[in-house]
C-alpha cells in the first residue's frame, strides 16, 4: 500500500488525530503514511513494540522521542504485510479522538511602521476562531523573532538602521497548529533622518448610542493630524479593533453590566495617544411579568376526569393549561375538564396566563387525585352496533339499575351523554374504524371503567380490492408520514385505518411498528372539555416532538410570526412552546423547534450554556453558546471549519432563541421576512 492509497484509506480519520496508548504524543495520519515503506512487505517494521513503533514514526517526522522503560506494549506479529501492519498499528492506538487540528484563520489589517532606526511596530487584527490562541512573528528564513503574542501589536527592537525587513505573522491554535502566515515589509529609519515621536491628537465627541442588553455603538470624530493612521478601540482595557472609521459596535455583551470604552489614536510612525474614555452600562434584559389568574380551584373530580376553574386577570384573554408539566391546550374560558385520566391517580395541573405576544406567567398549580373505581356503578351489558352508514354508527345497550346515565367516547374523545339505551354517533368518516366506549354514571357522579366496542363505517370503495396493493401501500405510507410530522390524533387515526386495510406482510408490519411508536404522543395530545370534542397538537420546548431516535422526514418549509406560537411546518398548522421574538431589532426564533426538524441532534451543556448541533447524515456540526456572538461550523466529512459573528443567543422562558441567520448557516435554508404580513418563511 503506497502513501497515496493509505491516505485515501484513512480519509474518514482526516478530521482527527490518534493518540498512542503509551502516551508518547500525537501521530497524525500523514505521519503514519510517511513512516510506511513503499514495498509490499517490510521486515524492518515487524516485531516492533509500540514504543519502538512510535520512535520510528517520530523519527520519520524529524523528531526524537525518548523511550520510557517499563511501558506496557503490544508486540506486532512478524511476517505480516503492510495492511496487517496498519491494522495492528491502529489497534495499539487509543480509541480516544481529539478535536480536529485545524489551523486558525490569518490575521487581518497587518501593518508595519518604523518608529526608530532600530524598531518597527507591528499591528494587526486577530481572527475570531474559537481555537485561536496566539500569534508568532518570524522572518523570511523562518527565524523566530517572538512567540506567544496574545495582543494585537508588538514592537520589534534590535534591528539595523536603514534596512528593509520582511516579517511573517502566523496564527497558532491551542494545539500548536500554525497558519501559513501573512507577510509585511518595513524599512527602518536612517540614522540621519529625525524620528517622529509626537503622538497624534485625541478623538473628540466620543458617545455611546443604541445601547441594548448585549450591544452598543460608540461614535467619535478623528483628529485632523496629517500623519494619522488609525483609531484603536479598547473595551475594559483590552484592545478589540483598529479602524479608520468613526464608529464601532460592540456585541455579545452581558446585560446590566458596566463597561469602559477607551479610544486612542496612532500615527504612521507608531506614536499612540493617551486616549479618551467613557463608561457605558448595558440595559437590563426586559422580562414581561404576566399577572396570574385568581380563584383557581378544582371544582369536580371523577374517576377519569378533573375539572378546574379560574378567573382571568385584566388584559388577559387566554390561559395555557398543563397536566403534569405537559401543555394540553389553550383556553379562553373560565373552566376546563381534563378527561381520559386514570382512576385513583394523583395529577398536577398548572394554569398560566398568556399574553397575545405569547408571554406566559409562572402559573398557578393545582393537584387532584381521581376517584377509585371501587365505588363505580355497574357496566352496560349487551353493547352492540344496531345499524350504520358511511357517516354514522348507532349503538344499543342495556343500562344497569344503578346507572343514572351513560357517557359516550369515540377514539378516546368525549362524544356525548344520554339516559337512553341507544346512541347515534354522527359526523364520522367513511370506511374508518372507530373505538366506541360506553361509561355508566350513577346518581353520585361515579363513573365506571367503561365497555368498548369497535366498528367501521361503510365505504364507497376508496380502499377496496379494486385498487392495487402497491397503491394502497403508498397511500398508507403517506398518511403515516403525515401523522409522524403532525402528531395529530386525527391524522394518526387516518393512518391506522389505511394500514389496517393492507394485506399481511413485512411492509404492513413495519408501518404498524411506526404507528405504535407515535401512538402515545399523538393520542396523548388530545383533550376535551365536557360536552365538546377538541384536539390540540402541541410542541414542547423541553421534550421535543422530534427526539433524536424518532422516525421523521426532514421538513422543507416553515412559516413563523414574531409574537405568535402558531406556525406552519410543510403547510401543516402546529403550535410552538415559545413564540419568536424581536429583541433589540434582531428576529430571534426557537432553535430546537426548527433544528430537530431538519435532522440535527441537539445537545445542551448546562454548565457552559454551550449548544452543540450534530447531523449524522452529512457530518455537519454547529456550535454556539448563550450570550456568545460567535457561531462555529464544522463540516467533518469535508475537513472544513469556519466561524462567523451572530447576535448572541438568549434563553427566554427556558427556551433557546437564536437569530434567523443561524437557520441559514445550518443547512443552506433560505430565510425571508414579509414586512407587510410580518411573517417569516424558511424554505429549502
Amino acid at each position: 500500500m503506497n502513501k497515496k492509497r493509505l491516505r485515501q484509506w484513512m480519509a474518514p480519520f482526516a478530521t482527527a488525530t490518534l493518540i498512542l496508548n503509551t502516551g508518547y504524543g500525537i501521530l497524525a495520519p500523514d505521519a503514519v503514511a510517511s513512516a510506511l515503506p513503499t514495498e509490499r512487505h517490510n521486515s524492518n517494521l515487524t516485531g516492533l513494540n509500540t514504543a519502538q513503533l512510535h520512535t520510528k514514526l517520530a523519527t520519520a517526522q524529524g523528531r526524537h522521542v525518548p523511550v520510557t522503560s517499563g511501558t506496557k506494549v503490544t508486540t506486532l506479529t512478524k511476517g505480516y504485510g503492510q495492511n496487517t501492519y496498519l491494522n495492528q498499528m491502529l489497534k495499539v492506538m487509543s480509541s480516544q479522538m481529539v478535536t480536529a487540528n485545524i489551523a486558525p484563520a490569518e490575521v487581518s489589517n497587518l501593518t508595519a511602521v518604523p518608529t526608530e532606526t532600530t524598531k518597527v511596530n507591528l499591528s494587526w487584527t486577530n481572527p475570531s476562531d474559537l481555537n485561536f490562541d496566539h500569534v508568532k512573528v518570524v522572518g523570511v528564513t523562518n527565524d523566530v523573532y517572538v512567540d506567544n503574542i496574545r495582543s494585537n501589536s508588538y514592537m520589534l527592537s534590535g534591528l539595523q538602521p536603514n534596512t528593509t525587513y520582511t516579517f511573517r505573522v502566523k496564527t497558532v491554535n491551542k494545539s500548536g497548529d500554525e497558519s501559513q502566515g501573512t507577510t509585511v515589509q518595513a524599512k527602518t529609519a536612517s540614522i540621519d533622518v529625525p524620528v517622529d515621536k509626537t503622538p497624534p491628537g485625541e478623538v473628540s465627541g466620543l458617545t455611546a448610542t443604541n445601547v441594548g442588553y448585549n450591544a452598543f455603538t460608540v461614535n467619535y470624530i478623528l483628529p485632523k493630524d496629517a500623519d494619522l493612521s488609525q483609531a484603536i478601540i479598547y473595551l475594559n482595557g483590552k484592545e478589540v479593533q483598529r479602524t479608520t472609521g468613526t464608529s464601532y459596535t460592540f456585541s455579545g455583551l452581558i446585560a446590566s453590566t458596566n463597561y469602559t470604552v477607551l479610544v486612542k489614536t496612532i500615527d504612521k510612525s507608531g506614536n499612540i495617544s493617551g486616549g479618551i474614555s467613557i463608561p457605558v452600562t448595558t440595559s437590563a434584559l426586559s422580562v414581561d411579568t404576566v399577572p396570574e389568574v385568581t380563584g383557581a380551584s378544582v371544582t369536580s373530580v371523577n374517576n377519569y376526569s378533573v375539572t378546574v376553574s379560574w378567573t382571568r386577570p385584566s388584559g388577559i384573554s387566554t390561559v395555557s393549561l398543563y397536566k403534569d408539566g405537559q401543555l394540553v391546550t389553550d383556553s379562553s374560558g373560565s373552566s376546563y375538564t381534563f378527561n381520559n385520566l386514570s382512576s385513583g391517580q394523583a395529577y398536577s395541573f398548572t394554569i398560566r396566563s398568556k399574553r397575545s405576544t405569547g408571554a406566559l406567567s409562572s402559573g398557578v398549580r393545582l393537584t387532584a387525585t381521581t376517584d377509585s373505581t371501587s365505588s363505580n356503578s355497574s357496566e352496560v351489558s349487551n353493547l352492540e352496533v344496531d345499524s350504520k352508514s358511511d357517516t354514522w354508527i348507532k349503538i344499543t345497550y342495556d343500562m344497569p339499575s344503578k346507572a343514572d346515565k351513560v357517557k359516550i367516547y369515540v377514539d378516546g374523545d368525549y362524544e356525548g351523554t344520554t339516559s337512553s339505551e341507544s346512541y347515534k354517533i354522527t359526523d364520522l368518516r367513511e370506511g374508518r374504524w372507530y373505538e366506541i366506549k360506553v361509561v355508566t354514571v350513577n346518581s353520585n357522579g361515579r363513573e365506571s371503567s367503561g365497555v368498548k366496542i369497535s366498528e367501521r363505517t361503510d365505504s364507497d370503495g376508496y380502499y377496496s380490492s379494486s385498487s392495487s396493493s402497491s397503491s394502497n401501500y403508498e397511500k398508507a405510507r403517506d398518511l403515516m408520514r403525515i401523522a409522524e410530522n403532525s402528531l395529530n390524533a386525527s391524522d394518526w387515526r387516518s393512518a391506522r385505518d389505511a394500514i389496517s386495510d393492507l394485506p399481511s406482510g413485512t411492509r404492513k408490519s413495519d408501518l404498524l411498528d411506526r404507528l405504535e411508536a407515535i401512538r402515545n404522543r399523538a393520542i396523548g395530545t388530545s383533550s376535551s372539555s365536557s360536552g365538546t370534542s377538541s384536539t390540540t397538537t402541541t410542541t414542547s420546548g423541553t421534550t421535543s416532538s422530534y427526539p433524536n431516535n424518532a422516525v421523521s422526514s426532514y421538513s422543507t418549509s416553515f412559516t413563523l410570526t414574531p409574537g405568535a406560537k402558531s406556525a406552519y411546518v410543510d403547510g401543516r398548522a402546529t403550535t410552538m412552546a415559545q413564540a419568536p421574538r424581536i429583541i433589540n431589532g434582531a428576529t430571534m426564533v426557537p432553535l430546537r423547534f426548527i433544528s430537530e426538524r431538519i435532522g440535527y441532534e441537539v445537545n445542551y451543556e448546562k454548565a457552559t450554556k454551550k449548544i452543540i448541533l450534530t447531523r449524522p447524515t452529512d457530518g455537519k456540526q454547529v456550535v454556539l453558546q448563550v450570550k456568545n456572538s460567535t457561531l462555529a461550523v464544522y463540516e467533518l466529512n469535508n475537513s472544513r471549519s469556519y466561524s462567523t459573528n451572530i447576535t448572541a443567543p438568549v434563553i427566554v422562558n427556558g427556551y433557546t432563541l437564536v437569530p434567523l441567520r443561524v437557520i441559514s448557516e445550518l443547512s443552506g435554508y433560505q430565510v425571508n421576512y414579509n414586512t407587510a404580513s410580518k411573517q417569516i418563511t424558511i424554505t429549502k
